[in-house]
């Protein structure tokens, strides 16, 4: 079984639906299993621990929200104990700006986690469509996970 994080912030609700929608794509892949955290709860362990990881995160001033910044920041020291982990990024925002997703994807490559795929961004009130693309995301994320799992480690 390989556990996925799914590690987000969220003051509306719009990221956390995004954060849900992730784990159930995660869940619906046989073998896989999600954690949905809010980053304020979540500890680097967590992000040791996991196989995979998903990001999500608010857009706030063009930027990922400030504490899933602080998060970063407290796991540098385990970088290497988490580079090469499965990885994906989803953001939620008022706007347009795809700049919160391109922070939270310069962290991922920063921890030399592999990105799996290309993000999703959901713009104003959450919308079937994305939460769909959302789903398709922890799904392939799973995939990757047990593929990554399942090969012999040296």
């Amino acid at each position: 079984m390989v556990e996925v994080l799914v590690l987000y912030y969220s003051r509306t609700g719009r990221t956390k639906a995004l954060a849900d929608a992730v784990a159930e794509g995660v869940e619906s892949v046989e073998g896989a299993h999600a954690e949905v955290k809010r980053v304020d709860y979540a500890t680097v362990n967590d992000f040791i621990s996991c196989d995979a990881v998903a990001f999500g995160s608010p857009n706030y001033f063009s930027y990922m929200a400030g504490i899933m910044k602080n998060f970063f920041d407290k796991a540098l020291s385990i970088r290497e104990k988490v580079g090469g982990k499965p990885s994906v990024a989803f953001t939620s925002g008022g706007g347009s700006s795809n700049s919160a997703l391109l922070s939270l994807e310069r962290m991922i490559s920063s921890f030399r986690l592999e990105k799996v795929t290309d993000g999703v961004i959901s713009e104003g009130e959450t919308r079937e469509e994305k939460l769909r693309a959302c789903k398709k995301l922890g799904e392939t994320l799973a995939k990757r996970a047990l593929e990554r799992a399942e090969v012999p480690k040296d």
